[in-house]
C-alpha cells in the first residue's frame, strides 16, 4: 500500500499562497522552513541560501550563524539516533528542546518562525485589514510601509496604548537633523 504524503501537497499549497500573497521579501523568509523538512535537499543543511538571509533579516535576535551551522549536524544525527526519520517540525522542536544549550541558536531560530504569521486565520485578517489601510489616497505606498500599518491596523488595542506625544518626542531626540523639529 502505497501513502499518501500531505506534508507535500500542504507545501505545495503554502508555496502557491506565498506567491500570490507575499512580496518577494517574504516569500524568500518563508523558505527557511526547506531546513526543517525531512523531504528537502536543504533539511538541516548550512548552506541552504535562506539561513543567510534569514538570519540577516532578524539580525535583532543576534543568531550566531557559526553555532547555528555548527548544530544543524548534530541536530541531524541526534534525529536518527532517536530512529526519528520523519520528522515534522514539531517533533525536532521537542527533541531539541531536550537539550537547550547544546541546541540554543537552533531553537532560537525555530522559535522566530513559530512566531511567523503563517495561519490561514493570521493571513485573513491581514488582508481583510488591507481595505481598511489601503485607500485610494495611498496607493502608491511600498511594500514595508503598507505592512506597518497593517499591522497597527490589525493590533489596534496595542497601538491605542503608545503615548503619541512621547512617541515623537523620543523621535525627535534621536538624532540631529538640518531642520528642527520643533
Amino acid at each position: 500500500m502505497y501513502g499518501f504524503n500531505f506534508t507535500l501537497v500542504n507545501n505545495f499549497r503554502f508555496v502557491q499562497q506565498l506567491e500570490t500573497r507575499f512580496s518577494e521579501k517574504n516569500q524568500e523568509l518563508f523558505k527557511i522552513f526547506q531546513i526543517f523538512d525531512y523531504t528537502s535537499l536543504y533539511y538541516f543543511n548550512p548552506k541552504c541560501p535562506s539561513l543567510e538571509f534569514f538570519i540577516d533579516h532578524y539580525k535583532y535576535f543576534e543568531i550566531n550563524k557559526i553555532k547555528v551551522k555548527s548544530e544543524f549536524s548534530s541536530a541531524k544525527a541526534l534525529l536518527e539516533h532517536k530512529h526519528i526519520l520523519r520528522p515534522d517540525f514539531e517533533m525536532i522542536v521537542d527533541v531539541l528542546i531536550e537539550l537547550p544549550s547544546s541546541f540554543s541558536e537552533t531553537l532560537k531560530l525555530m522559535h522566530i518562525i513559530k512566531t511567523l504569521p503563517i495561519s490561514t486565520a493570521s493571513n485573513e485578517r491581514f488582508f481583510s485589514s488591507m481595505k481598511n489601510v489601503k485607500s485610494y489616497i495611498r496607493t502608491s505606498m511600498g511594500d514595508e510601509r503598507l505592512s506597518d500599518l497593517m499591522i497597527i491596523n490589525v493590533e489596534k488595542d496595542e497601538a491605542n496604548k503608545i503615548d503619541l506625544n512621547k512617541a515623537v518626542d523620543d523621535f525627535g531626540e534621536m538624532k540631529n537633523r538640518r531642520y528642527p523639529l520643533f
